[in-house]
């Protein structure tokens, strides 16, 4: 299981730094909301530097994932699972999704480089929780791509998770550890039929040849429709559904 147990602060750092965890990801692991911040902030600098320099095709994806919802209002929630969408799964007509493209700038301190790339590989997955200690971390197991579970801090999340609970989120690896990026939604029973038909759907366009991936390239390519279900205001899947 890829968790980051109980070690001694003089031990190395199991991030790789070659320093030693009390004076590397110690104080970070032990306080999950500052790292949530920490990136949260990144996304918000992502997102100003891709409406200014791709204005345009920013405004387009969001023209496109809302045209269908009715004119409702758009709440904070749905505004985040959208920017999320367009950052990370969205295709600049130049190539290259908005957090990417940032990711390439010559500019980027080390750091800011690395949280982009970590971000621009947090997509979609099926969660299951397995265990969590509120307002510190949350082990999951990541469905679309099977294999171990993973331990990651979160100080929200691991608030309302339940054994059992089955969520959709993106998860973001580390240092200091993986964690959770961005909105995550909780599936309710209907919730749960409404994306496996979905998934199903995907699955069978793509096709063997293009499915190669398995689940995690099905849950990818079905990235808009999974917004707009996760979405209260842009669809009525979840709206019933916890949302954290």
């Amino acid at each position: 299981m890829a968790v980051m147990s109980a070690r001694s602060r003089n031990a190395l750092c199991p991030c790789g730094s070659g320093r030693k965890f009390k004076r590397c990801c110690a104080d970070a692991l032990e306080h999950p909301k500052r790292v949530a911040q920490q990136h949260d902030a990144v996304g918000r600098r992502i997102q100003a530097w891709a409406f200014e320099h791709h204005g345009d095709a920013m405004r387009d994806a969001f023209d496109e994932i809302t045209s269908g919802y009715g004119g409702r209002v758009l709440g904070d929630l749905d505004l985040q699972l959208i920017a999320s969408w367009m950052l990370i799964d969205r295709q600049l007509p130049g190539g290259g999704t908005p957090v990417e493209c940032y990711a390439h700038r010559d500019d980027l301190p080390a750091g800011e480089r690395d949280v982009a790339r970590r971000i621009a590989a947090a997509r979609f997955g099926l969660l299951r929780v397995v265990r969590a200690m509120p307002g510190r971390w949350i082990e999951l197991h990541d469905l679309a791509v099977g294999g171990e579970v993973v331990r990651a801090v979160s100080h929200d999340v691991s608030r309302s998770a339940r054994p059992h609970d089955l969520l959709v989120g993106r998860l973001m690896k580390g240092p200091p550890a993986p964690s959770l990026w961005g909105q995550v939604g909780f599936l309710t029973r209907q919730s749960g039929r409404e994306l496996r038909e979905l998934l199903d759907t995907y699955t069978d366009a793509l096709g063997p040849g293009d499915a190669t991936g398995g689940f995690a390239t099905v849950m990818h390519a079905a990235s808009r429709e999974i917004t707009v279900m996760l979405a209260p205001a842009l669809g009525p899947a979840v709206a019933s559904s916890k949302v954290a």
